[in-house]
């Protein structure tokens, strides 16, 4: 997945005014459990059963967090190098869960044709920001069709301690790429949970939620949500949140 990193020379040829970054889990695709699936068996084949995941709410979680509290729940100490041999087992036990899994993956209402649309338009930068971990975000994104190089900015659950961190790493890789920052308002945060919402807010973004996870749409609003929908298959909520009265014209060159 192409990721301009921050302080590089490069430059986008054109200058978006809206950043758009969406969450993959429950909001882009379904993978039917192969996540935590191949979490579990990582643990499992590293740690034995002594490691459990027992009560861990993946919904908007970070992956690296996650390992971190299934540690702590099962009370166990260690060795320094224990998430780095967990990711590399998860990365590899993942690609096979997902391949085996075929059947229960699929995209979410709406998605394929969102994404053709705004692809297609020069004003818009698409970006995921997500708690996988970034090969894990690609294994997924692939397996249901979606290419990861339809997004140019891509944030993942290793590149920051909480999720509103990893705003900060889009905002960052956004004036990188762009040569200059972007307004607040004109950064949208599509997902699917509160914390999705929580992230979004400490920004001073706007949040586009999806009730296509454990969340109903009272659940999202109730945390701040600017709308919520039921699924994306009416483009029509994320095109009005772009097209907003009363909203600066968004990029400020550096």
């Amino acid at each position: 997945m192409p990721v301009p990193v921050p302080g590089s020379s490069f430059r986008s040829p054109v200058t978006p005014t809206s950043l758009l970054l969406f969450d993959i889990d429950a909001t882009l695709l379904l993978t039917g459990g192969a996540g935590m699936r191949a979490m579990a068996r990582a643990a499992r084949e590293l740690f034995g059963e002594r490691l459990t995941w027992d009560g861990i709410d993946p919904s908007g979680g970070l992956d690296p967090l996650l390992f971190s509290e299934a540690v702590a729940r099962s009370r166990l100490e260690l060795a320094e190098d224990a998430h780095s041999r967990f990711h590399e087992k998860y990365v590899e036990i993942l690609e096979v869960e997902l391949r085996q899994s075929r059947a229960g993956i699929r995209v979410l209402p709406g998605v394929r044709e969102l994404l053709e649309t705004l692809r297609s338009r020069p004003d818009v930068c698409l970006g995921v920001l997500t708690g996988n971990y970034s090969r894990g975000a690609a294994l997924k994104l692939e397996a249901a069709g979606i290419d990861p190089r339809w997004f140019s900015i891509g944030v993942f659950g290793d590149e920051g301690a909480t999720r509103a961190a990893l705003v900060s790493v889009a905002l960052e890789r956004f004036e990188a790429a762009h040569g200059g920052s972007i307004a607040r308002e004109r950064v949208i945060i599509i997902g699917d949970t509160p914390r999705d919402v929580e992230a979004a807010l400490a920004h001073g973004c706007r949040v586009l939620a999806v009730a296509t996870g454990k969340h109903g749409i009272e659940t999202l609003l109730a945390a701040g949500a600017t709308a919520a929908v039921a699924d994306l298959s009416d483009p029509a909520p994320l095109l009005g949140l772009l097209e907003g009265e009363g909203f600066s014209t968004g990029f400020r060159e550096a």
